[in-house]
């Protein structure tokens, strides 16, 4: 071979050689365009996850990110994701529940204790709590102890005292009012039995030969419509009250037993106070502009088989369009949506629809088009 055919064949080299480099980057551009960037949100710290993946799925892969059986996570592991999407995911906590003297342990996916008292369904105003309502629940768990605040009516020796307490028994509020029980007395309900809240208590005073009681009076309640107020609405106009009614009695002891009782008076001491509840009669507004004319049956079709109580997710997405407790929530639904009819859901949905688009309903959503 001359040296002049080996320099020829030398000089071809170098273009082959940059052809080669050149196929490999463009493939690794190509990878590279497949990838999205979809935000993961975790205990409500947000980052943002590169993946090539195209489900919720293989985003939590990507994000080395596993989903406990205790955990809320939205959308679904099976949804497609996009560039738009946001991948929500709240850690399951266990938490020791104990509510006036009553311990439970429930799992809940809050951050604080406010939040958790929400999710258990615990209204706790006035009560008083093993833990600030601002304190972060940890991953580990955490023991939480509520004395709720109950209303009381003391019917003592023919007097009415109405008080509150925070206490777990008969006994606790008696304390609290520096109330004194003698021997001779008569209390019901026992110290010992539980406090609970709307509780009679009534202590019969028993003084040589006369026995003084107090029965209490039931109050009635009146309801009255209200024209500007929705259907399935109430509201208390005046809350009603227990009165009461005071006895006095002759008592006759034969060795040492009881001969003879006799009613001598038998006065009102309080009057009953009528509880008065105002309920709605307006029809519930259903027409939501922007959102009137979409197609709602087929969302329902697909999203539930238009089951108005169809659950799914464990539970996490009920109703018509599988709202989740927090999204039903959230456009001023009350209690649980399979509770309520086609025309409140469909209503509910129309709000959601008009804050987030077609969003909620990430596979479904487009028929709402069609």
């Amino acid at each position: 071979m001359s040296v002049r055919s080996v320099t020829a064949r030398l000089a071809v080299r170098p273009p082959a050689l940059a052809l080669s480099v050149l196929a490999l980057w463009g493939g690794h551009v190509a990878w590279d365009a497949t990838a999205k960037n979809v935000a993961l949100s975790v205990d409500g710290k947000v980052q943002q996850v590169r993946t090539h993946g195209s489900t919720v799925a293989d985003v939590l892969r990507t994000a080395h990110v596993k989903v406990g059986a205790h955990d809320l996570l939205a959308p679904a592991p099976d949804v497609v994701v996009t560039p738009q999407t946001e991948v929500v995911l709240r850690r399951g906590r266990l938490m020791a529940l104990t509510v006036d003297g009553t311990s439970r342990e429930v799992w809940v996916t809050a951050m604080s204790v406010s939040e958790a008292l929400q999710q258990v369904g615990l209204r706790a105003d006035g009560a008083v709590l093993s833990a600030d309502r601002s304190r972060a629940i940890p991953l580990k768990g955490f023991s939480l102890d509520v004395r709720t605040r109950k209303a009381v009516a003391l019917l003592d020796g023919g007097r009415v005292r109405r008080v509150a307490s925070n206490g777990l028994t008969v006994g606790d509020v008696l304390a609290e009012q520096h109330v004194v029980v003698r021997r001779t007395d008569q209390l019901a309900p026992a110290a010992t039995a539980p406090l609970r809240n709307g509780a009679v208590v009534r202590i019969t005073r028993v003084d040589g030969r006369r026995l003084v009681d107090t029965v209490p009076i039931a109050y009635s309640t009146v309801r009255k419509p209200d024209s500007s107020m929705y259907r399935g609405d109430t509201k208390t106009l005046r809350s009603g009250r227990v009165g009461a009614m005071r006895r006095t009695f002759a008592l006759r002891f034969v060795n040492g037993k009881l001969a003879q009782k006799k009613l001598l008076t038998s006065v009102r001491v309080a009057a009953p106070v009528t509880r008065v509840v105002a309920y709605g009669t307006k029809k519930r507004p259903y027409s939501v502009p922007g959102a009137d004319n979409l197609n709602w049956w087929r969302l329902a079709q697909c999203e539930s088989g238009n089951n108005l109580r169809s659950t799914g997710g464990n539970g996490t997405y009920r109703g018509l369009y599988q709202f989740t407790l927090t999204s039903w929530h959230s456009v001023g639904g009350k209690g649980d949506p399979i509770d309520w009819g086609r025309d409140e859901q469909t209503y509910r949905a129309k709000l959601l629809y008009m804050r987030r688009g077609s969003s909620p309903w990430p596979t479904c959503g487009h028929y709402l088009y069609s």
